[in-house]
């Protein structure tokens, strides 16, 4: 395996860099912008979700609430009636009225557990809308630093005529001079800003 000079070292280092920082931006360029695109309707979607999120969890507590009082809801308190009445419990049946009271509670459990799980997962949207959004912020970040990198690569590759699309190293026999290229100078332009 031959030895390379340092010069062509850095050249293929910048061939690299220049490439990777465009496929990088390539690539996260649109996440960023499919991520950061609906931002006026997350904020409304932010709000519904957080409202039905705790509108959810009341309607949960006050149907434990109503289950623990319906013998005294008036609608409800019929059942309560029915059952202790000996007359309508024979002409119906014991089994079939206990069967329909505790349908009845069935039912209102199921519907109570139901707004639980709604509102558990309006949360879950909720939170990861937040990750959603922090990880667009992230991305343009990112890209905001890939973006100064290439301009630095970029002024670079004019100031040197380097040629940033395709760079061919230089013949193995041919010599350069680098003390001649005035790289002190440029070097102290660069480390101003």
């Amino acid at each position: 395996m031959a030895l390379t000079t340092l010069k062509e070292d850095l050249l293929q280092e910048f061939t690299e860099e220049c490439s990777m920082i465009g496929s990088q931006m390539k690539m996260l360029d649109p996440l960023g912008t499919s991520l950061r695109r609906p931002a006026a309707q997350r904020l409304i979607s932010e709000t519904t979700l957080f409202i039905t999120e705790y509108v959810c969890y009341a309607l949960f507590v006050a149907g434990l609430i109503f289950m623990a009082m319906a013998h005294t809801v008036l609608p409800f308190s019929v059942m309560n009636t029915i059952y202790h009445n000996q007359e309508i419990s024979n002409v119906v049946g014991s089994p079939n009225l206990n069967n329909y009271i505790l349908a009845s509670y069935g039912i209102a459990t199921a519907a109570a557990l139901l707004l639980l799980i709604i509102g558990r997962m309006a949360r879950i949207i909720r939170l990861k809308n937040d990750i959603l959004n922090q990880a667009g912020k992230d991305i343009k970040t990112i890209l905001e630093q890939h973006l100064q990198r290439k301009a630095a690569l970029d002024i670079i590759n004019q100031r040197h005529g380097l040629g940033i699309n395709v760079i061919s190293i230089p013949a193995r026999g041919k010599k350069v001079d680098v003390s001649q290229m005035g790289f002190d100078d440029e070097e102290e332009e660069d480390q101003e800003y």
